[in-house]
C-alpha cells in the first residue's frame, strides 16, 4: 500500500528539500510514521517524540481530514491516502505546550545578545516545543575571501538559533550558557539567505542538546551540534 506524505518547507530540511515522499505502510496512520522512522529517521523525530506520541506543534491531516478529530495514529490509511503535515506554529501563533511565540522570539533575540549578534540580521520564522528556525540573510559583509558567507556568522547562527530553540521549549528565556560547540561545512554559500534549524535531542535539569542544521537554497551547507548548560 503507498501513501504521499506531503513535507511542509520548514521540515523538508530533514528529507534533503523533497516536498512529497512515498511510503509503503499499511493500516494506520502510526504504521505510516514507523515507516518514515525507518527511511528519514530525521524526521520521524520531529513528527513524535520517544513515547511514539504526535508531538503538540504538528497537525496531521489524512485526505483533507484532521487525524485528531478522528483516531490521532490509530487512523485507518487507506492506499493511496494524502497525508498532509503541518507545523501549528508560524507568524504570530503561539505554542499550545509552552505559549511560546515567534513573537516572543523576536524579542529574546533583540533583549538577550550582544550588538555584533543583531547586527547578523537574523530573524525568527518559526518555533516549536522542541526546535526553532531562523533565517540569517545573505550579506557581502559577512563574507570571507572569495565570496562565500563566513563559517563564523554560520557557527554565530547556530549558537543562537540554540538559544531560541531551548527557550521555545522552557517557555521563556533564562540563563544558559555554552558548554560545546561543533560544526561541519558542507558546500560554501554565495548570495542566498541561510534557514537555521536547531531541534533539541535531548533536554534534562542541567544540560540541553541540540542539532543544528543550515540549509540554502533547499539544499544543506552546514550542520552543527551544541551543549548548553542550563543555569
Amino acid at each position: 500500500m503507498s501513501v504521499t506524505i506531503l513535507v511542509p518547507s520548514a521540515l523538508r530540511v530533514e528529507v534533503e528539500g523533497a516536498k512529497e515522499l512515498s511510503v509503503e505502510a499499511a493500516g494506520t496512520l502510526g504504521s505510516v510514521f514507523d515507516a518514515v522512522d525507518q527511511r528519514w529517521p530525521r524526521l520521524g523525530r520531529r513528527l513524535r517524540d520517544e513515547q511514539k506520541q504526535l508531538r503538540r506543534y504538528v497537525n496531521v491531516y489524512v485526505d483533507g481530514e484532521d487525524c485528531r478529530g478522528l483516531a490521532g495514529l490509530a487512523t485507518p490509511v487507506r492506499d493511496g491516502a494524502e497525508v498532509q503535515v503541518l507545523p501549528s506554529v508560524a507568524g504570530g501563533s503561539i505554542d499550545e505546550a509552552t505559549g511560546f511565540s515567534v513573537a516572543t522570539a523576536g524579542q529574546v533575540l533583540a533583549a538577550n545578545f550582544a550588538p555584533w549578534v543583531l547586527d547578523l540580521g537574523l530573524v525568527v520564522t518559526e518555533v516549536g516545543a522542541d526546535f526553532a528556525t531562523l533565517r540569517l540573510p545573505w550579506s557581502a559583509r559577512l563574507a570571507r575571501e572569495g565570496g562565500a558567507l563566513s563559517g563564523q556568522a554560520l557557527m554565530a547562527a547556530a549558537d543562537t538559533a540554540t538559544v531560541i530553540a531551548i527557550s521555545s521549549a522552557r517557555g521563556g528565556f533564562a540563563p544558559m550558557t555554552t558548554v560545546e560547540l561543533s560544526s561541519t561545512f558542507q558546500r560554501p554559500v554565495v548570495g542566498e539567505d541561510v534557514l537555521v534549524t536547531a531541534t533539541l535531542t535531548k533536554t534534562g535539569r542541567t544540560l540541553a542538546f541540540a542539532r543544528i542544521d543550515m540549509t540554502a537554497g533547499g539544499k544543506l551547507v552546514a550542520q552543527a551540534t551544541t551543549v548548553y548548560a542550563l543555569l
